[in-house]
């Protein structure tokens, strides 16, 4: 036998020994289709009329007392806004961003790491050009400015510094991510930021535990490999979501939630792999290990953990589910949101609809109710909305 046949068969053989040593789930990542090539992709910045921000519940730790609900003070024009929960941050339509709540390790981007609660807004300075758009993973905010470049703060150092260990202590000022550029939009997760590059492709940066940047061990921002021709993103917990320019989904990462659309759950990948099931979708969002997706139809498809009643599916038990199923009771939808797990819907009169924990019920719900609002609403961010104008 030549060295040639024996390599084969050694290879044969470590290929044989390895697939036995996997579990069903893991061998079902491992032969699920992979993300298909697609048409290029050229996103562009997404525009939003300006409103008025709204809020329905207080920030966490706020003071007794201080928080009323209603039309947030001096936040008019607002045009994106982002809810961790403890802080608010706002874009408005002069391109300055404000921010209130509680002060996390810097959340509120004011140089100090003081934990004081802010009931009105204060404009956050430094952000070194006109901003479009905010996004946040808990307490760190990002924002991405006009030119594509993105500023961040807050309380993941690490995430603010590009994937670069400098310590552990928050950012309190807003400092330029380095080597983000002709960024779009952005899907930041807890331990991890990705960002939509105007090319179709994403950066990733932060923990790679399981494997949400790609095949590699390294932290600091990069191009995600294998997926192109994207026009959203967003973090999913354990997973990413991507939408491609033909209407297709990708994801990759962990599977244990079923979020990479592969039954039986488990396992993960490296490999972004195409969640069957999901045709001319329109915008995807994800949540704690729960994700959703809008078709072009007005239709919302969820899948992963149904925790609290995450997926609408009027169950409320922590389970999971690897097939996007539709979630029932709602209109027809024009934009999707989540939080946690929390899934937000606007109709195209601008009802807002909720279900899921976390929202304005003692016990969330696991089917959509609609959440009263005195105008049509535009967009929404965990207890916030951006609403028309009267």
């Amino acid at each position: 036998m030549t060295a040639k046949s024996w390599l084969r068969v050694l290879l044969a053989g470590a290929a044989v020994l390895t697939l036995a040593g996997c579990s069903k789930a893991d061998r079902a990542v491992m032969f699920a289709p992979g993300c298909p090539e697609g048409p290029a992709a050229r996103p562009t910045q997404r525009e939003l009329p300006p409103g008025t921000a709204w809020a329905w519940q207080a920030p966490y730790n706020a003071p007794a007392g201080s928080f009323t609900a209603g039309p947030v003070p001096g936040l008019t024009d607002v045009v994106s806004i982002a809810d961790s929960g403890h802080t608010t941050v706002a874009v408005r339509a002069d391109g300055t961003v404000w921010s209130y709540g509680t002060n996390v390790s810097g959340s509120l981007g004011r140089g100090s790491q003081e934990r004081v609660y802010e009931a009105e807004p204060s404009q956050v300075t430094g952000i070194g050009g006109p901003a479009h758009a905010v996004y946040s993973s808990g307490p760190t905010f990002y924002v991405v400015l006009r030119d594509g470049t993105v500023t961040a703060w807050g309380s993941d150092r690490f995430l603010v510094k590009g994937g670069k260990r400098e310590g552990y202590d928050g950012v309190t000022v807003p400092e330029r991510v380095s080597r983000a550029e002709n960024v779009v939009a952005m899907g930041p997760g807890l331990l991890n930021a990705f960002a939509l590059r105007s090319d179709g492709r994403i950066l990733g940066w932060g923990i790679n535990l399981t494997d949400v940047l790609g095949d590699r061990d390294g932290t600091r921002i990069g191009t995600i490999p294998d997926v192109e021709g994207v026009v959203d993103v967003s973090s999913a917990g354990g997973a990413v979501v991507a939408l491609k320019a033909d209407g297709k989904v990708c994801a990759w990462g962990s599977n244990v939630h079923g979020l990479l659309g592969v039954a039986p759950t488990g396992g993960q990948s490296a490999r972004p792999l195409q969640v069957e099931g999901l045709k001319n979708i329109e915008q995807v969002v994800g949540g704690s290990d729960v994700a959703y997706a809008l078709d072009r139809d007005g239709t919302v498809r969820a899948w992963g953990r149904g925790a609290g009643g995450a997926l609408g599916d009027g169950d409320t038990t922590d389970h999971v589910s690897a097939n996007p199923t539709r979630v029932t009771g709602l209109p027809k939808i024009r934009r999707i949101s989540a939080t946690g797990l929390t899934g937000y819907a606007i109709d195209t009169e601008g009802g807002l609809w909720a279900w899921g924990s976390g929202i304005p019920l003692s016990q969330g719900t696991a089917r959509p109710v609609r959440i009263p609002l005195p105008a049509p609403a535009l967009d929404v961010s965990g207890h916030h909305a951006i609403l028309l104008p009267k």
